[in-house]
């Protein structure tokens, strides 16, 4: 049997008209400080680690979820004495806890490790380490009521890879899993 083994986690992708727009509000570049590509704009759903891409999709094929919308608003910051991350905040709806979830209860139920850390939706606009200057970090925040994009209807979630690089992680798409709504049903 081969094995596909690669670091892996599960995300939304995001909308290019919402990356330009999320683009916007990102601090730029200096000491410390890292914004995250447009490439990499995400929502994580459920971070893996190292795991076998066909152990993982024979886990998540059967499921059968929902379109729904996501509402992305304000700004905020996750961080410690290391660093953190500036992110924008997505509204926790019914239909993407439901997602998470069932994804997490079926990797769990196929003995695939997750993060069991409480899910917080966002997406990760840059990553800082610690000494960056907190006027930056204060700026970002300020602008945190300009920020309310339209609903964005989520169509099918992503399995990806992601190989650590010194300038910041590149991701590559494995499997896309469309939701009930649009027609198909069987990952593309």
């Amino acid at each position: 049997m081969c094995f596909d083994v690669k670091r892996l986690f599960l995300a939304l992708d995001i909308p290019g008209a919402v990356k330009d727009a999320l683009l916007g509000f990102q601090p730029g570049p200096g000491a410390g400080l890292r914004p995250v590509s447009r490439e990499g704009l995400h929502l994580t759903l459920c971070f893996i680690g190292v795991a076998d891409i066909e152990q993982v999709h024979r886990a998540i094929r059967l499921l059968r979820p929902r379109e729904f919308s996501l509402q992305i608003r304000g700004l905020g910051r996750y961080g410690h004495a290391k660093g953190g991350v500036l992110w924008a905040g997505v509204e926790p709806c019914k239909g993407l806890l439901a997602l998470q979830r069932r994804l997490s209860v079926a990797l769990s139920q196929a003995d695939i490790p997750v993060d069991t850390k409480r899910f917080r939706p966002h997406i990760t606009l840059a990553r800082y380490k610690a000494g960056v200057s907190k006027c930056r970090i204060e700026r970002f925040l300020q602008q945190s009521d300009r920020l309310v994009l339209d609903p964005v209807r989520i169509h099918h979630f992503l399995l990806f890879s992601s190989d650590t690089r010194p300038e910041g992680a590149v991701y590559r798409i494995e499997r896309r899993y469309p939701l009930i709504g649009n027609g198909r049903n069987r990952p593309i």
